[in-house]
């Protein structure tokens, strides 16, 4: 739960704004320290299951692979290194042993980052069902804080900006991420978890109204936040993250409210979104749905001309910047710099090459055998209803990040890679169920 929390507010700066993910790295290895050493932090917790080692050996491989110091005869016949091969042979260092990847500090960098969400999954894939339920507490805890300090960002209190870092997706609600696709993304992950704890109260069959209530209280406040993120994805996929929480409620609620309530509540919605639609916050944001202006399409364009001068090995993990940079079209320059992508798939494909498509095939079929394994599972009958919902929740928070990575780069951010390190660990066994196999 620490460590979750501690990546919810200090994991969202990004490559732009490293401090805080510095800070994170320390705090994150400090925690980890009694559960890997102490035998008394460990009871009742399961064993790190063979998937949760699998996946994050495939998931380090790349950047591990690419570290690795090639003889000059090997690195010096890879593609997109002739300008590398000529600037060394200046100081005669051209015959030196270099790594498959142009950048090694950026890539080490990212080998860092990544080294943390995997070891949040071994750790998580071995709690039980009460402890993975906690875990939905810290986000939905975390998603409310974030809410508070966006309001501080949005009202400039005091004259602050109220921001964790330096860069940041100005006169938008971020909260603690510096992307507003980020925040985003955070607050539906939010909703999700909420859908797993009204679930898991909800599992005794009373009536619960004080719940419920809070739920809905809880569904308008993080939908409000998340539309002030003025993320167009982001709100366009809140109603696929709606779906999945009733999918979740839906066999506890249809034996609780009738047509009267659904009618009544779906008209007060109406009604609220009719009124937030004059506020000139609201229309600043509905503003930016207009795709008349879309840096994407060229980023695109470059990213995909700087995937033809280094396919098939790629150029390392961690190297867009200077990769966009070199290939930037004269054209398009302007005072801003090309960070990402914004499409991760994309800069997957230009960091990690032939190679890393192959790894991030077997890691998507491994995460979906996971999935199918887990609905069945938790679908039988007299399965509880609370690992039901966190399957769901899982399925639902790669789904909506797998998503968005097609538009933006939620998976560079350290909170969602460690959110996404917890989703996949829920798709495995609870403790219990680990002890009753065995």
């Amino acid at each position: 739960m620490a460590i979750l929390g501690l990546g919810l507010t200090l994991g969202g700066g990004g490559t732009v704004n490293p401090q805080a993910e510095m800070v994170l790295q320390v705090l994150t290895a400090l925690l980890m320290i009694p559960l890997v050493m102490s035998v008394g932090w460990q009871r009742g917790l399961g064993r790190v299951q063979t998937p949760a080692w699998l996946l994050g050996g495939l998931i380090l491989l790349i950047p591990v692979m690419q570290l690795i110091p090639l003889p000059a005869s090997i690195w010096h016949a890879l593609p997109g290194r002739t300008v590398e091969i000529q600037s060394l042979a200046l100081i005669q260092a051209h015959q030196s042993w270099m790594p498959l990847t142009m950048a090694p500090a950026r890539t080490f960098a990212s080998l860092l980052a990544t080294t943390f969400p995997v070891l949040l999954m071994l750790q998580v894939s071995r709690l039980s069902l009460r402890g993975r339920s906690w875990l939905c507490v810290v986000m939905v805890t975390g998603g409310v804080a974030s809410l508070v300090l966006g309001v501080l960002q949005l009202s400039h209190t005091g004259g602050f900006e109220w921001s964790l870092y330096s860069q940041f997706s100005e006169g938008f609600l971020v909260g603690f991420q510096a992307n507003r696709n980020a925040e985003a993304d955070v607050l539906l992950i939010g909703i999700l978890a909420m859908g797993v704890l009204v679930t898991s109260r909800l599992a005794d069959g009373r009536r619960h109204p004080l719940t419920l209530a809070a739920l809905l209280l809880g569904l308008f406040t993080f939908g409000l936040g998340l539309f002030m993120t003025g993320s167009r994805t982001g709100i366009g996929l809140a109603m696929l993250t709606l779906l999945l929480v009733a999918v979740m409620l839906w066999p506890m609620l249809k034996v609780r409210i009738s047509s009267v309530y659904l009618l009544g509540g779906g008209a007060a919605v109406i009604a609220v979104g009719g009124l937030l639609l004059q506020l000139q916050s609201v229309q600043k944001v509905l503003t930016r749905f207009s795709l008349t202006k879309e840096a994407r399409w060229d980023l695109w364009a470059d990213t995909w001309y700087s995937i033809g001068q280094t396919w098939p090995f790629g150029s390392g993990i961690g190297t867009i910047v200077p990769m966009l940079e070199a290939a930037e079209r004269l054209d398009i320059v302007d005072p801003t710099r090309p960070v990402r992508a914004h499409n991760d798939w994309l800069e997957w494909t230009l960091e990690a090459g032939l190679p890393g498509l192959i790894v991030l095939s077997l890691i998507i079929l491994l995460i979906l055998a996971l999935v199918v394994r887990s609905l069945m599972a938790s679908h039988r009958a007299g399965a509880n209803p609370s690992r039901r919902a966190q399957v769901i929740f899982a399925c639902g928070l790669l789904t909506v990040e797998a998503l968005h990575s097609i538009v933006d780069y939620p998976m560079r951010s350290m909170s969602l890679a460690m959110l996404a390190a917890v989703a996949v660990a829920f798709l495995m066994e609870p403790a219990a169920l680990q002890r009753n196999r065995q």
